[in-house]
């Protein structure tokens, strides 16, 4: 049986396309909790993963509104200091704690049962994705 340009196309369409694809990819099985994630922009590597541990999500889920952002806010400036950056600690809380408003989540969205929330450090060239999975 000879191919076609065109067959040999779309089959290579349907194959990439597929749901096996998806599978194929793995290690995006969601664990309940909070990740943080901290990439150098405009890379789309992670430099840093800090999860929140047990005892830091009980926490969180006490505290109402602006409480929360705060909260968040001082954990995320920890892992951002680790990665090394210039500004201060005061001024890194405050401009996450800004972005976040007084929501936690802010502009969140949600993908696949997780709900994201990307904050940006543009002077540090530094992007922090808030991953809560259920």
């Amino acid at each position: 049986m000879t191919f076609s340009k065109r067959t040999f196309l779309a089959l290579a369409m349907a194959a990439g396309l597929s749901p096996l694809t998806a599978l194929a990819e793995g290690e995006d099985d969601p664990i309940p909790g909070i990740d943080v994630i901290i990439e150098r922009d405009p890379s789309v590597v992670p430099i840093a993963q800090d999860p929140l541990s047990g005892a830091q999500v009980e926490k969180f889920n006490s505290l109402k509104g602006a409480e929360r952002s705060a909260f968040l806010a001082a954990i995320i400036t920890r892992s951002v200091l680790d990665v090394g950056t210039e500004a201060s600690p005061d001024a890194i809380r405050e401009a996450l704690t800004r972005q976040m408003g007084n929501s936690w989540c802010g502009p969140c969205r949600m993908v696949d049962g997780v709900m994201e929330n990307t904050l940006k450090l543009p002077d540090e060239g530094l992007t922090i994705v808030l991953r809560v999975k259920k």
